[in-house]
């Protein structure tokens, strides 16, 4: 079955999660944060929402690291890669992929936030491998009852839960979502791609695996994966009989389709990017809100004023309970979190107390790290 979370595009074919953190007094913020929410206005919604076709990178060659994370490793896109591939695209629009390089221009660990411009989404925040961890832990608990789990993760960036659902969960279809089209072009879909269709293999693509004692990274040769596809092992032959043995535009364009369609990941993933609202006014549109068995989302309720629209969109895309499944299938939203947000007027307990004030859903901590810095995991279900 084709995948059509994407709405538009019909497809016929750091932290280990239990880092130490500190206890803080969030009481007295929490509520002078909560009497801050802000309603939304024109000119806070920026982003127009997109559906995204996947495609594999402009480039001869991606270079992933990994991150362990419970006993797994997942592939993740390197920042100095993207700036590489950037610097290589000498026809790019300056203003098309602005905010981003604003970002990457800022600091080589692309942390900083341009409000209405770019969340973060080239940074692996600490709170999604909180949320990493407990998939990994739970993950029997949470889906051994669909046979189809139906997932969506809000503000994904580098996209580590949905990676590792992606790549352990056979039948999982996941929806991707960030503020950026350019975060999902240049690092989410990379990132499924280095760890579905493209995973590395050193013993048969010609990738080039790097390990240390406590890294590994690998560059994968998508060229070489380009020429298998296209030639076989007829490909020295016909590449070195050029004059300019490169594949031509139209070649590569073949070969990334074939490539894709040796894996089903595009029947399985999605991608979407745009302001919340207009993700929620879209899912509308179509008629299809309530599409999601699980909605994940880190380290996006640092500012009270975007409450209304995360707490919207959760209200449209999470599906309704089954009256037939009994406690079996129970739609969830989990939210990793800090604690308390230094600086930003969010913070769990605001976000908690502005969740309860709608009466919508029900709300509850599942795990906190304690420690200096602390953060949380969040669960919200429909209200009986």
């Amino acid at each position: 079955m084709s995948f059509k979370f994407n709405f538009d595009v019909d497809i016929d074919a750091d932290s280990n999660g239990g880092c130490a953190t500190s206890e803080v007094d969030t009481i007295n913020h929490g509520v002078a944060a909560l009497a801050c929410v802000e309603e939304d206005t024109a000119e806070n919604i920026a982003a127009p929402y997109e559906s995204i076709p996947m495609s594999i990178p402009r480039a001869s060659s991606i270079v992933v690291g990994a991150i362990f994370c419970r006993g797994q490793r997942l592939w993740k896109r390197q920042i100095d890669d993207v700036q590489f591939q950037l610097a290589q695209q000498d026809s790019l629009d300056d203003d098309v992929l602005d905010a981003v390089k604003q970002a990457m221009t800022m600091g080589s660990t692309a942390t900083d936030v341009i409000k209405n411009q770019y969340e973060g989404g080239l940074k692996t925040w600490e709170c999604s491998m909180d949320l990493l961890a407990y998939l990994i832990d739970h993950c029997g608990d949470l889906f051994g009852a669909y046979e189809r789990p139906r997932v969506l993760e809000v503000g994904c960036g580098t996209a580590l839960p949905s990676l590792y659902l992606l790549t352990y969960l056979p039948n999982a279809q996941v929806c991707l979502q960030d503020y950026n089209r350019d975060v999902i072009e240049l690092i989410t879909i990379p990132n499924v791609l280095a760890n579905t269709a493209l995973a590395p293999d050193s013993t048969s693509t010609g990738d080039e695996l790097q390990a240390s004692s406590d890294t590994e990274s690998c560059e994968i040769d998508i060229d070489y994966r380009r020429t298998q596809v296209l030639f076989g092992d007829d490909t020295d032959q016909i590449i070195g009989a050029r004059t300019i043995p490169e594949l031509t535009s139209e070649e590569t364009q073949d070969a990334d389709t074939r490539l894709l369609q040796r894996s089903d990941i595009q029947q399985r993933c999605a991608f979407v990017s745009g302001d919340w609202a207009n993700f929620a006014e879209a899912a509308r549109t179509r008629g299809q809100e309530h599409s999601f068995d699980l909605i994940l989302t880190s380290e996006t309720i640092y500012e009270t004023s975007s409450y209304k629209r995360l707490h919207d969109l959760l209200e449209c895309m999470l599906a309704r309970p089954s009256p037939d499944a009994g406690h079996a299938h129970v739609p969830m939203v989990l939210v990793a979190a800090k604690s308390i947000y230094f600086g930003l007027s969010g913070s769990v307990l605001s976000f908690e107390q502005y969740v309860r004030s709608r009466g919508i859903f029900a709300i509850e901590s599942i795990w906190q790290s304690g420690g200096s810095m602390g953060r949380e995991l969040l669960r919200m279900t429909w209200r009986n």
